[in-house]
């Protein structure tokens, strides 16, 4: 039973919410080499700047996957790693996914430009096969596609 598919089934969607109108919308980075992981991101992964400004001496940027306009990450490149809007050293951001159509054609990609894949693996209990990288800036990404 321990490799068994089990797709992913979501409950009811909960209209009577007070927060039914919350949708993911962002997750943010930090940073000190803004041009560099804008870049890194853009070329490897073919991400889109969306939107780039300035508040302050923070430099922050929007982009976006390829071909998604329901995700974004957000990149925030202060003078030092260390967030001044949180106190906690290790809790927080762990890494972002990625769902795709074929994961062993999204390794090859990955591959073909010289990006170390560090694990994959499945798991029939959520019903996914990923694999993870890190981008040159120590953020961990994950492809995932469907087990079939």
């Amino acid at each position: 039973m321990e490799n068994q598919i089990t797709p992913l089934t979501f409950s009811e969607k909960n209209a009577a919410s007070s927060f039914s109108d919350m949708k993911a919308e962002h997750v943010g980075i930090r940073t000190t080499q803004y041009d560099e992981i804008l870049h890194w991101y853009q070329e490897n992964l073919d991400f889109r700047i969306i939107h780039k400004w300035n508040v302050g001496e923070i430099k922050l940027a929007f982009i976006a996957p390829p071909n998604d306009n329901n995700f974004i990450i957000e990149i925030i490149c202060y003078d030092s790693a260390e967030n001044p809007y949180t106190e906690t050293e290790k809790s927080g951001y762990n890494h972002l996914s990625f769902s795709v159509d074929n994961l062993d054609q999204t390794i090859e990609h990955l591959t073909k430009k010289n990006i170390t894949i560090n694990r994959s693996f499945s798991v029939p209990a959520i019903g996914l096969r990923m694999a993870f990288i890190t981008d040159p800036f120590g953020n961990t990404i994950e492809f995932c596609d469907e087990l079939k």
